[in-house]
């Protein structure tokens, strides 16, 4: 490993990191811990990567612990109490010292954020002991691999889910809507838009191996000129002007998929003031006694926020109707329960379009990949049907955690 390729490693995995890679607690000591307390033991040694010995591990793991407990822990409790405390305290009757209070004692307790403990309700007296029925967001990788575990068998399908444009091939041939693909430009080749852009006016480029929208590209034609306009992508968003030469740059690390940019459906366009699409999560798991079912179903409306960063309307979908539903008032801090108001009220009482066809396709592309136990399958919507765009098998738990509570909780 380079000099260069060893620092950028030892940044990701400490150097800027405040948290350890896990839940640290003294119960981990105990002779027979509980089940749930012995998953997150076994969470925390899986985020060691196997390069690292296990002493230079437990090394690393005691420095950000006492990062944490002597700093960072008291630095973001604070601030989160300065943020959340006073709609909290007003909303549920306790007083400021005794909230940060509690986010101290549960967050040097567990290496848990703050922000974690607002989000799943742990600071309330009668929710604390729930703490080992979470998933927290330093345990997300770790707990994805570990429940993936079949020697032999997930590297496979990780590889495949991982692969836009072979998962795309295979999932088409068994029925599923996927998001056309115009071209694949293989990586470090010129690319030139114009061919697609005569009977396409917006482009959507992404890396085949991507992620979260990273170095993802629109492209828009302009009549009026010669040269199209491109926009960088940020979370789904098209954000800041950018250029074909930055383009290139991101085609030289992976193959690029062109894809037609599809609209909204009439019942979603409304709210967008923007051309950004309304995308619907549904994630499916390999239940031991149901078979591949919906585990989860949420909206995603991208916006501004009044502070100008990218966020999202989080809507919940009943699964067996599909209706679209508000989220629990009591997660939400006061502007987001405002823009989530306004966004319900002008849906009204309706459900997704094509509900039906969603739900069906994507557990008809979960039993293509029996090896993972859960899958996160994202979808747009235009008004001729929804198209599948990708899967993760890495998804966010935060969201799901939210609205079904816990996911070690059985």
């Amino acid at each position: 490993m380079s000099v260069k390729r060893l620092f950028a490693a030892a940044g990701q995995y400490f150097l800027r990191r405040s948290l350890p890679h896990g839940i640290i607690s003294w119960r981990y000591l105990l002779p027979n811990p509980p089940a749930k307390v012995r998953i997150h033991r076994q969470l925390w040694f899986t985020t060691r990567d196997r390069r690292i010995p296990l002493p230079l591990f437990l090394l690393i793991e005691l420095l950000l612990w006492l990062r944490w407990v002597t700093f960072a822990c008291w630095h973001r409790s604070w601030r989160a109490v300065q943020l959340r405390g006073p709609e909290i305290c007003a909303r549920e009757g306790i007083g400021k010292g005794t909230l940060l209070l509690r986010l101290l004692t549960m967050s040097l307790c567990h290496c848990i954020s703050p922000a974690e403990i607002f989000a799943f309700g742990l600071y309330r007296s009668d929710s604390s002991h729930k703490v080992w029925e979470y998933v927290f967001s330093h345990e997300t990788s770790a707990f994805h691999r570990w429940r993936d575990v079949r020697p032999g068998e997930s590297a496979a399908a990780l590889a495949l889910i991982q692969d836009k444009s072979g998962l795309a091939a295979l999932l088409a041939s068994h029925g599923v809507p996927m998001a056309p693909v115009l071209a694949v430009i293989p990586r470090g080749a010129s690319f030139n838009p114009d061919p697609w852009l005569h009977d396409t006016p917006r482009l959507f480029c992404k890396p085949r191996h991507g992620s979260a929208s990273r170095d993802a590209f629109v492209i828009e034609r302009r009549d009026d000129r010669d040269t199209p306009a491109i926009f960088a992508v940020m979370n789904g968003m098209k954000m800041r002007h950018s250029s074909m030469d930055a383009l290139h740059k991101a085609l030289a690390g992976d193959d690029f998929l062109v894809q037609p940019l599809m609209g909204n459906h009439p019942l979603f366009a409304p709210l967008v003031l923007s051309e950004d699409a309304v995308t619907l999560r549904i994630i499916t798991e390999l239940h031991p006694d149901q078979g591949i079912r919906c585990y989860s179903a949420t909206l995603e409306i991208p916006h501004l926020a009044e502070d100008g960063n990218l966020c999202h309307t989080i809507l919940p979908i009943e699964q067996l109707s599909g209706l679209i539903c508000p989220f629990p008032e009591r997660h939400l801090p006061a502007t987001a329960q405002a823009r989530h108001a306004a966004v319900l009220v002008r849906l009204g009482d309706c459900a997704v379009p094509f509900w039906g066809e969603i739900k069906s396709s994507a557990m008809t592309a979960h039993r293509q990949l029996p090896e993972l136990y859960a899958i996160a399958w994202d979808y747009v919507i235009p008004p001729s049907g929804p198209c599948m765009l990708e899967g993760n098998s890495g998804w966010g738990m935060t969201t799901p955690q939210v609205l079904h509570g816990g996911l070690l909780r059985d």
